[in-house]
C-alpha cells in the first residue's frame, strides 16, 4: 500500500488518502472495461522477453498479433524461430515450420496460457471481470500511462500466474506492456508496438494454412 500511495503522491503532488487510491483504481478499472466492451479488433508488433529463473537465462522473440473478439486470435513469432499460434474458438493449432507439425487441440477451461490466450489479460470485455477474479492494485500513475498488479483470487481458476503487471495507455486503456509472473519465478515480459484498435483485418488471418507434408498431432486436453 505505502508504495502505491508513494506513485501517486509523486503524480498528484501532495498527500493521497488510501480511500482516494481505491477510489482512483475504480475509475481506472471503469474505463478499462468500457475500453474492452468497445474493442473489436486488434493488431500490434510485439517484443517477448521470457525469463528462466533457475537458468538465469532469457529468449526474446517479435512478431505480430492480431486478435478479434470474441475468441479468435492469432501469434505470429518471427525471430528467433518463426511460429504461429491461432485460437478460434475453442480450437488452438501451433504450427512449428522447422519441425513440419501442427498441434491440435480443444481449449477447456483453465487452459488459456497454453493457448496463449491468457498473455491477453486487459484486451477485451473479460475486462469486466477483473474485479472478480484478480485482487488489483494501483502501482504507478503518471500523464501517460498507470501500472497495475493482479494478483489471482484464491478461488479463482482464470490464471496461471502467480500474479500479472499491466501498463496501460491513458488514451486507449489498452496494455502497451504486460509481465506475467509464474510460481517459479520465471517471467514473461511482452511489449505491445504500434498497436491499432478497430481495424479491419486481413481476410482469413485467423486461418492457418500450412504446406500438405506437414504432420497434424491432435492432442487431448
Amino acid at each position: 500500500m505505502m508504495k502505491k500511495i508513494y506513485w501517486l503522491v509523486l503524480y498528484f503532488g501532495g498527500t493521497i488518502s488510501p480511500l482516494e487510491v481505491e477510489v482512483r483504481l475504480e475509475e481506472i478499472l471503469s474505463a478499462m472495461e468500457k475500453a474492452g466492451n468497445e474493442l473489436r479488433t486488434f493488431t500490434a508488433a510485439f517484443e517477448q522477453t521470457d525469463y528462466d529463473y533457475i537458468l538465469e537465462d532469457q529468449e526474446i522473440s517479435s512478431g505480430k498479433l492480431f486478435v478479434e473478439k470474441p475468441h479468435q486470435v492469432r501469434w505470429e513469432y518471427e525471430t528467433p524461430h518463426v511460429k504461429i499460434l491461432t485460437a478460434k474458438d475453442k480450437l488452438v493449432r501451433i504450427y512449428n515450420p522447422s519441425a513440419a507439425q501442427v498441434q491440435e487441440f480443444e481449449q477447456t477451461a483453465g487452459q488459456g496460457r497454453s493457448a496463449g490466450m491468457d498473455l491477453l489479460v486487459g484486451f477485451g470485455s473479460g475486462n469486466g471481470q477483473l474485479r472478480e477474479n484478480y485482487d488489483t492494485s494501483l502501482v504507478k500513475e503518471t500523464s501517460d500511462y498507470v501500472v497495475l498488479k493482479l494478483l489471482p483470487k484464491s478461488d479463482s481458476s482464470t490464471s496461471m500466474f502467480a500474479s500479472i503487471e499491466l501498463t496501460l495507455d491513458k488514451q486507449t486503456w489498452i496494455p502497451t506492456r504486460s509481465v506475467f509472473y509464474e510460481i517459479n519465478k520465471d517471467r514473461t515480459d511482452i511489449r505491445f508496438i504500434d498497436s491499432v484498435i478497430n481495424r479491419s483485418l486481413p481476410k482469413g488471418i485467423f486461418e492457418l494454412v500450412v504446406p500438405s507434408n506437414v504432420e497434424i498431432v491432435r492432442n487431448k486436453r
